[in-house]
């Protein structure tokens, strides 16, 4: 056993942050990796579906096929960068290495990003253990290394992922545990949840895109065959929560991720690409649902999402019957995926019943986007302790209508056009975009827990679709926050 691997695990079992997930006790067997040269595949399947890990790889996802569609893999493996895996972001920007390693050039903006297969250099990340239990879960945890670095940077984490099959659908838990010798709470940054990366057969990118989800509305294509889109990739906003890849035949997976509603997408290289292709092949397409996260120096941090195999109409279907109504927030032992502009921050991880909250003036506290319709939710209640030196705080809320531009992507209007300024003006005639909101409302700050509840109705702009919410706060303080809620 290499000397990396096995001192990997002895931290892992002497951090009570690092145990396994609830349903995996420390006496369960463990299969240590060796880190082969060669291969090595560890698969779950049922008689519909077939999902492989890589545990060379992190256990990354390198194989995923469906019996309806003639049992083809459809994961893409040109480089270490594609699969499926997670992948997480933070500061710094750059990120240097404990020995003062440098990123490579055209990485160092990404800063701090743990990959679960390996670096840009072709450093394989370690699986520390795993398991398969029966023929449908498989649990596996890895030390990822630093994508951005060429020179095998081992990041100071584990990820751990939790696969489990049903009929079409296979659940995918995916966490990161981080023991951070940097302890600075850097802003939040878009994390991808996770990256999906398919062959070229799988090139058509459905999702839907307008303001009556679940209604049965129609969907929308966003790259098709000789359409000149797909790269760069897009990025797309559907208050339905998923998105698909499908070939020819429409069949293929689609990506729902019932907390998120911001998408990157598309396909890469071009036209005469699609619908051709195989794993190591360098045309992809790509979905990556897409939610911002502040991610502690000590976090374990958990998302859900689902890959569901067969038509757009079956992704949607089980969308809508697993959707999550997103406008109550209790912060009881979590951020709920809110964020902070501005240089507010609180107090870091564990979150124990609040957001505990420093705030300097015109600093702001950053709801995840979402959807809900005004003439649903006339209150927006407030329930915390504010705290200021004269007992008093002005709050800002700024609301964001669902506009036209969320129809639409500025890329899916400009990719091969001759003429970008011509296609800008057409988008901004058909698909406009709308100011945000805003009102004052005044609040007591005295340091007493209060309901806050803070009528909307009077603003004559707060109609039909709305996507998220954003205070500000008009001087220094501080705030206990125990929940956030949308409602009457």
């Amino acid at each position: 056993m290499k000397g990396y691997v096995k001192m990997a695990l002895v931290v892992c079992l002497l951090f009570g942050m690092f145990s396994c997930s609830d349903s995996y006790e420390k006496d369960d067997p463990v299969i240590y990796v060796d880190a082969p040269t060669d291969t090595t595949m560890l698969y779950i399947s049922n008689d519909r579906i077939k999902l492989g890990v890589d545990l060379t790889l992190g256990g990354a996802v390198t194989y995923l096929s469906d019996e309806l569609n003639g049992g083809e893999n459809m994961v893409n493996s040109y480089d270490w960068g594609r699969q499926i895996q997670l992948s997480f972001y933070s500061g710094p920007w750059p990120f240097i290495g404990p020995n003062g390693e440098e990123p490579a050039p055209e990485w160092v903006s990404l800063g701090w990003n743990p990959i679960q297969s390996g670096d840009a250099g072709g450093n394989r990340s370690q699986t520390v253990f795993y398991e398969k239990r029966g023929d449908n879960v498989i649990f596996l945890r890895c030390i990822p290394m630093q994508w951005p670095h060429k020179t095998g940077v081992a990041s100071e984490c584990f990820f751990e992922c939790l696969y489990t099959l049903k009929d079409n659908v296979i659940k995918m838990e995916a966490s990161i545990l981080n023991d951070r010798s940097d302890v600075t709470q850097y802003r939040a940054s878009p994390q991808e949840m996770p990256a999906i990366y398919t062959n070229g057969p799988w090139y058509k990118l459905v999702t839907y895109l307008g303001d009556k989800p679940f209604t049965g509305q129609p969907t929308t294509t966003l790259v098709d065959k000789d359409d000149s889109k797909g790269w760069p990739w897009s990025h797309f906003y559907t208050p339905e929560s998923w998105a698909a890849l499908v070939d020819d035949s429409g069949l293929g997976v689609g990506v729902f991720q019932p907390q998120v509603m911001d998408f990157n997408g598309g396909f890469h290289p071009g036209d005469s690409f699609k619908g051709r292709g195989g794993e190591k092949d360098g045309q992809t397409g790509h979905i990556a649902p897409v939610g911002r996260q502040i991610l502690d120096h000590n976090i374990r941090w958990t998302y859900t999402t689902y890959l569901i195999l067969g038509t757009v109409d079956d992704v949607r279907s089980f969308a809508l019957e697993n959707r999550e109504l997103n406008v109550k927030w209790e912060f009881t032992n979590s951020r709920e995926s809110w964020y902070y502009d501005g240089g507010a921050k609180d107090s870091g991880y564990p979150i124990d019943g609040a957001l505990k909250m420093q705030f300097n003036r015109n600093s702001s506290l950053v709801s995840p986007v979402t959807f809900w319709n005004a003439s649903e939710a006339p209150v927006l209640e407030i329930e915390g302790a504010f705290t200021t030196s004269d007992g008093n705080l002005d709050v800002v809320v700024e609301l964001q209508p669902f506009s036209g531009a969320d129809l639409t992507s500025w890329l899916n209007w400009s990719e091969g056009s001759a003429n970008v300024d011509e296609e800008k003006r057409i988008k901004k005639d058909k698909f406009p975009s709308k100011y945000p909101i805003r009102h004052t409302y005044t609040l007591v700050a005295d340091g007493k827990s209060k309901k806050h509840r803070l009528s909307l109705t009077s603003i004559s702009s707060y109609q039909g679709g709305m996507k998220s919410v954003k205070l500000f706060f008009n001087k220094p303080g501080q705030a206990n926050i125990t929940k956030i809620e949308l409602g009457k």
